[in-house]
């Protein structure tokens, strides 16, 4: 290598070499992390251990960039001052400093880890307030945690010392340099994003390269956490009760049913984008979109009072398959909380022998559905890239409903029963464009009505192959829809009608409980209402309550715009943290217009009381990582 290339390439290599010695401490933070906590990550073998470390090095990689990044671009902007004492006098204070804060705050919580069995993210820090008095006992018990920061405080200074490279006699070319310069940067910028997929590194990308949703917190680490949810909105917690009342009130964990339905069928779970109740006949007295979900509808075991938990697909999906309600503005897989451990409908029944698989026939990263569905317990997800066939694409979102139903049934016909299959449907929405032969079979329906009608065609078609299948006569369908769509009708313009989406349960075999019709469903309730009809006999936990449960009472919960609602079969509460804001009578009254919170002072106190105790749990349980009951 000549003088003037080695003058060229000198900072960089230099910093590569700094940035180098940082990634190894890293790994060593995480090894020591594992050999404290061994015992709460399932037993596994070499290989598979072997293999997150190797992932993990994405993961800390993009928190190494992220906590040097003012050193980075000291090393890479081409000034003549990176050769004065001075500036790298600044530069070794940038590199010791950062990172050594950094390897602290990696320390720190392997201490802190089994309170939460998660990685530390910015709002526990708030916590700590109240836990000043501990610092002591924990110093104690984990001596040696900050033995290790101290060390390797120390070994980074003086690794620091012996990556100091000697310049080269011959000076850099400037236009070189500045020609490096974007180059190099945009390879960092790479870096940082951990690649060149459609969203940039998260902690909850971690759900997609590990065998068991335990092992998340060894893949990534606390820095990237910490940095991560610093972008993110907090829950405070609320003290609307005792831990005793709240416990008597509400609880999330649930019990094995006493008489659970005990069944090893297949379960179904057909999601519709944007399908609100307002497109079918069957809950209208107009013939809607739909003829043949109503015909589905009229052998099915459903409410007439049934609703989404909020009102945009990332908040649907996880109402669904983890039973947890909208009740914060960020979804939970873009939430400071994304990583916290969920009892998904997949994770429950995998556990008891069922094949899960989530199929949606979106592009690759579509609103994060994939990563989430490792977190809920999927084992396979199914999407455009798994098709491979883009001429069935609809040159917006991905694939067309019908071919990919039909796609969706052949891969069923593969597994083997018991299997949980969750299906995504992707037509009915904006812009609404269906297959051209569609389009030309009805030219002038509206471009709404045509792609639910197009999507209710793609269900008959699916239904009419899966019924030559062998797995079809012993699986329970189970319909919802994500959240409604466009609204035409003025009574689903309301704060009730634009929750109001069709929740059915239909069996090939008939549906004994049809004409014992629960009092409400929303979504989070189809997660123990599942559980209940295949008899799970473990703990878990979910803020739904069984369908097949119509003794308890049944309630639907919302957040929008900073107001919480909540609903019964004939009332609706809206509460702003504080106060009730409004009571009405929603059936007799569906517009809204008569606010009822003085006149009816008992139902005012008694879905004021339950709204409340949602809430306190609901946030009690997302700061605490308590969302799961294992």
């Amino acid at each position: 290598m000549n003088d003037k290339y080695r003058a060229n390439l000198h900072y960089l290599k230099e910093l590569l070499l700094r940035l180098g010695l940082i990634l190894i401490l890293f790994s060593g933070c995480r090894l020591l992390f594992y050999g404290v906590h061994q015992s709460f990550f399932p037993t596994s073998d070499t290989a598979t251990l072997l293999g997150i470390f190797l992932q993990a090095i994405r993961f800390d990689i993009t928190a190494i960039i992220y906590v040097n990044a003012l050193l980075i671009l000291s090393y890479l902007i081409p000034t003549p001052w990176r050769a004065k004492k001075w500036y790298q006098s600044v530069q070794r204070f940038l590199f010791v400093g950062f990172n050594s804060l950094a390897i602290l705050v990696e320390c720190i919580d392997i201490g802190f880890f089994e309170f939460a069995f998660r990685r530390t993210i910015w709002s526990d820090l708030a916590l700590f307030r109240n836990t000043i008095h501990l610092i002591p006992k924990y110093i104690v018990e984990y001596w040696y945690l900050l033995l290790v920061v101290f060390i390797m405080s120390g070994l980074m200074y003086w690794l620091y010392q012996k990556t100091t490279l000697r310049l080269p006699a011959t000076p850099a070319t400037p236009w070189v340099q500045w020609l490096l310069f974007p180059i190099v940067l945009a390879s960092f910028v790479i870096l940082l994003r951990g690649g060149f997929q459609l969203r940039p590194l998260m902690p909850i990308t971690a759900a997609q390269y590990v065998p068991d949703m335990r092992f998340i917190p060894l893949m990534t680490n606390t820095t990237l956490g910490l940095i991560f949810s610093t972008q993110q909105r907090h829950l405070k917690r609320k003290t609307y009760f005792s831990t005793e009342e709240l416990d008597q009130i509400f609880t999330i964990q649930k019990a094995p049913h006493r008489d659970s339905l005990q069944r090893k069928d297949n379960i179904m779970l057909i999601v519709l984008e944007s399908f609100g109740k307002e497109y079918t006949g069957f809950f209208n007295d107009y013939a809607g979109s739909t003829p043949f979900l109503d015909s589905l509808l009229s052998e099915s075991y459903y409410s007439d009072f049934s609703y989404a938990n909020g009102l945009r697909s990332t908040q649907g999906i996880v109402a669904i398959s983890a039973g947890i309600p909208g009740l914060m503005d960020d979804p939970l897989m873009f939430s400071a909380y994304q990583s916290n451990r969920v009892d998904g409908i997949a994770g429950l029944l995998k556990k008891k022998g069922y094949q899960t698989a989530f199929f949606h026939g979106a592009n690759e990263g579509s609103m994060e559905f994939e990563r989430f569905s490792k977190v809920a317990g999927f084992q396979d997800y199914f999407d455009r890239r798994d098709y491979n066939n883009d001429e069935d694409y609809d040159g917006n979102w991905g694939i067309w409903d019908d071919p990919f139903f039909q796609y969706t049934a052949t891969q069923l016909n593969t597994f083997e029963p018991p299997f949980f299959a969750q299906l995504f449907s992707l037509t009915s929405h904006h812009p609404y464009k269906v297959e051209q032969w569609f389009a030309e079979k009805y030219p002038d329906e509206e471009d709404l009505y045509r792609s639910v009608q197009y999507t209710d065609y793609a269900l008959r078609h699916f239904f009419e192959t899966a019924s030559k299948m062998p797995w079809f006569e012993n699986t329970l369908f189970v319909f919802t829809a994500d959240h409604v769509g466009l609204s035409k009708q003025a009574s689903y313009k309301t704060k009730v009608g634009k929750y109001k989406i069709p929740i059915f349960f239909y069996h090939p075999k008939g549906f004994t409980w049809k004409d014992n019709a629960p009092q409400l469903i929303q979504q989070s309730d189809l997660l123990p209402s599942i559980m209940d009809y295949v008899g799970y006999d473990e703990p878990y936990a979910s803020f739904g309550t069984s369908v097949f449960d119509t003794l308890a009472p049944h309630y639907a919960y919302m957040l929008a715009e900073g107001i919480y609602q909540i609903l019964d079969q004939e009332y609706i509460l809206f509460f702003d943290e504080f106060e009730t804001v409004g009571l009405y009578q929603y059936q007799n009254d569906p517009l809204l217009k008569e606010n009822l919170k003085e006149e009816l002072p008992m139902v005012k106190v008694r879905l004021e009381k339950q709204i409340k105790a949602v809430i306190q749990r609901h946030h009690q349980a997302m700061i605490e990582n308590q969302l799961s009951g294992r």
